[in-house]
């Protein structure tokens, strides 16, 4: 907790945070800096982001206070609630967590047990957990530290249900940290990663909480009992978006991370002559290696942009939220949801093989890649599990393909399926420049439209089938779901595209950035590449591309890899990570690999010497000398 208390203090303090790998001083300022200001404020951020890559399970305790529980009563707290709390939280007077998973629930919000009765005698919710499986269970900073919780639980009014609503529930004591009457609460052990982190359970036994304590902004409760109803259920989970689009950035985070290690590594480690020369080359010359390394870090880089991009949307609908207007809600809440899903099954896979690409070494402890894919690994469940995120995202797909045979007019970033029927029936794709970009997007709209269609007329089929047998809608949905998991993934994927080529764009404009739009281009253009390839099924099935296009996408994606290959240590350079950050002698700045590592490894305790055990169990097989058991 003492790194939690240190941002406090940054939030608070001015200062410089010191870049790359120079160490730097903080600089002593007279004047305190204003408490939030814009400059203690990128301090506080810029220490969470170096942190978080350091030691993830740290920056979840943080992203659990200041992440989710600090935004569920900023987005769904009435003013008076949040002037009420606030002050409390960013002084870390309380600090929160976020209830919302139980033991036998976790996506299906509308399955979850626990219960909030509302009594109208004494004006108060009465928080309980009728079942094991009611108990909320995973709960980030609930094991040990937090001291007060925003709760999930089933409103129940008199006789009736109203659904999953939020509250704000005491659960430990300020003075003492011991739990609460009427509430149960403890760690859930040990876990695959982020093991720094008290992830735990709570059970209520019938506590008692003031009327006011249920966050009240879009749905309420009055002191007689009347329940008024959010305008959109969505609302009422607004916190989860944010931490889903925070998710996209920690996926080309750590990506960043990984691949700088690997990349750096790759660079140094050489392995056999290539033809006649008479010394070895190093692994990063290998078509293989650049094949399993370009990819990923083109991708990275695709991520990076993307997260900027839907980070300003968000933002901008946070800000819409305030003033009332619930217009893009429903747009960003699945496009969130997406995008969360497969850029973290991504970076699972990415971590991995970079990884595999350090050879027997990335089997180290010291290499850092086995645990930080440990630690990340949680990534592809918590808030949201990704395969019931991409199913939000084909929901409002299908919603929108709904909307088109309706006749009603798309907006956004969706609009592209406005004319779906017009684009399908274009002529194939003549033009040989796989390269350019507005090739590549009008490729890859052809595909995700392809892709969408299908699951859409699947899922209609399907629906008709059930209708004349009587079942029930789910039926349908199941028939097709792994139909409209892949179109969730084309439409995310050639979002993802979009963003990467409007980032080339802009930079274009920018004549001193010449040499590095460049690069970026080529970036951009083998990201083109792979998911063209992705696709290539559809685009051969409808005649969109020929045999001899598909093969020069294949072919493409080589050229472009050898040619990245050449800029691939500073494209990771540029992440600016410092040798602290990434801990791993492997992905050292100055390229010292070898001697680096050796030192890391004799420092150890157990390094050298001869082991506890050897006297009796080794010395009885070995020593002839030994004394024998009597």
């Amino acid at each position: 907790m003492a790194k939690v208390r240190r941002v406090i203090e940054l939030w608070n303090a001015p200062g410089v945070m010191g870049a790359g790998n120079e160490t730097k001083t903080v600089p002593k300022v007279g004047k305190k800096a204003p408490k939030g200001s814009e400059q203690s404020r990128m301090m506080a951020e810029a220490f969470w982001y170096m942190m978080s890559l350091y030691d993830p399970a740290w920056a979840t305790r943080i992203g659990v206070h200041f992440g989710l529980f600090m935004p569920a009563i900023q987005g769904q707290g009435t003013q008076e609630q949040q002037d009420k709390y606030m002050p409390l939280i960013t002084s870390m007077k309380i600090i929160g967590c976020f209830a919302m998973t139980e033991l036998g629930h976790g996506s299906y919000i509308r399955g979850f047990e626990t219960t909030s009765t509302y009594d109208r005698a004494t004006e108060e919710f009465i928080i309980n957990s009728p079942t094991d499986t009611s108990t909320k269970w995973w709960i980030g900073m609930a094991g040990q530290t937090a001291t007060h919780a925003v709760v999930f639980a089933r409103l129940i009014v008199g006789e009736k249900d109203h659904g999953v609503h939020s509250f704000v529930v005491p659960i430990r004591s300020l003075e003492t940290g011991e739990a609460l009457p009427g509430i149960t609460v403890g760690d859930c052990g040990a876990k695959m990663g982020r093991n720094g982190l008290d992830n735990g359970f709570i059970q209520f036994h019938n506590v008692r909480v003031p009327r006011n304590n249920m966050l009240m902004k879009w749905a309420q409760v009055s002191p007689s009992g009347e329940y008024t109803s959010p305008p959109k259920p969505q609302l009422s989970y607004g916190a989860l978006i944010g931490g889903r689009v925070s998710m996209i950035q920690d996926s080309s985070d750590y990506s960043k991370k990984a691949l700088t290690i690997a990349i750096r590594y790759s660079a140094v480690r050489t392995q056999f002559p290539i033809g006649d020369n008479d010394y070895e080359e190093p692994v990063l010359n290998y078509q293989s290696h650049q094949m399993r390394l370009m990819p990923l870090l083109s991708t990275c880089y695709a991520l990076h942009f993307t997260a900027e991009q839907i980070k300003k949307k968000f933002e901008k609908m946070t800000e819409e939220l305030e003033k009332g207007n619930i217009t893009n809600l429903v747009g960003v809440h699945a496009t969130s949801a997406g995008l969360k899903a497969f850029s973290t099954w991504w970076c699972s896979e990415a971590l991995e093989l970079c990884r595999q690409s350090l050879g027997g070494h990335g089997y180290s402890a010291y290499a850092a890649l086995s645990s930080f894919l440990a630690d990340f690994a949680v990534m592809c469940t918590w808030e949201g599990d990704n395969t019931v995120l991409a199913q939000q995202t084909a929901k409002y797909l299908m919603k929108i393909m709904k909307h088109v045979e309706a006749g009603k007019e798309i907006h956004g970033f969706e609009k592209y399926l406005q004319n779906y029927k017009t684009l399908l029936s274009e002529a194939r794709m003549r033009s040989s420049h796989l390269f350019d970009h507005n090739i590549q997007l009008a490729i890859m709209k052809r595909a995700s439209i392809r892709v969408i269609e299908m699951a859409w007329n699947r899922l209609r089929k399907e629906r008709a089938k059930s209708a004349a047998l009587k079942q029930d809608k789910g039926h349908a949905w199941n028939e097709c779901m792994s139909d409209l998991i892949l179109a969730a993934r084309a439409h995310c994927d050639f979002y993802v595209l979009t963003c990467f080529s409007e980032a080339i764009a802009e930079i274009s404009e920018n004549q001193e950035l010449t040499p590095v739009k460049d690069v970026l281009t080529k970036m951009c253009s083998l990201h083109g590449l792979i998911l063209m390839d992705r696709y290539s099924s559809f685009l051969l099935y409808d005649k969109y591309i020929s045999s001899r296009q598909f093969l020069a996408i294949r072919d493409g994606m080589k050229t472009l890899a050898k040619e990245i290959r050449v800029n691939a240590v500073p494209l990771v350079d540029a992440f600016n990570f410092p040798d602290f950050i990434l801990n791993s002698p492997l992905g050292r700045y100055d390229g010292e690999v070898y001697s680096n590592y050796l030192e890391t490894v004799k420092k150890t305790n157990y390094c050298q010497g001869r082991p506890s055990y050897w006297e009796t169990q080794i010395s009885p097989l070995t020593n002839p000398n030994h004394p024998k058991d009597q």
